[in-house]
């Protein structure tokens, strides 16, 4: 009798060992997921960060040199805000394919 007692006792510690186990796991896993978003989050921001300053000086290198060429600073950089702009109606126009694609990065960031 008692050694039934014993076992019983020995199997509802290890089913409570297993579930402790099991939520530390859950919240280890959680961790790691949580952990690599932010970073790659953190790395996305950076590079878009860099990329607008790379865009920005390029753009007004752009709109200095075709200043130059046609002797009206003016004119060259209303016509690279134009171009801008024309790239500007693009996405516009593209948006929903913009927005599934990244929603994708998104979940395969998440769940990949």
């Amino acid at each position: 009798m008692f050694d039934i007692k014993d076992k019983v006792e020995d199997i509802v510690d290890n089913v409570e060992d297993i579930a402790k186990t099991y939520y530390r796991l859950s919240v280890v896993k959680v961790a790691d997921k949580g952990s690599k978003l932010g970073a790659s989050l953190l790395i996305t921001v950076l590079l878009f960060a860099l990329l607008f300053f790379a865009l920005f000086f390029a753009c007004f290198g752009l709109s200095w040199w075709v200043g130059v060429k046609l002797d009206n600073h003016v004119l060259g950089f209303f016509i690279v805000s134009g171009g801008l702009f024309l790239v500007l109606l693009l996405i516009i126009l593209l948006k929903k394919k913009v927005i599934n694609l990244i929603r994708n990065i998104i979940i395969n960031k998440i769940y990949g």
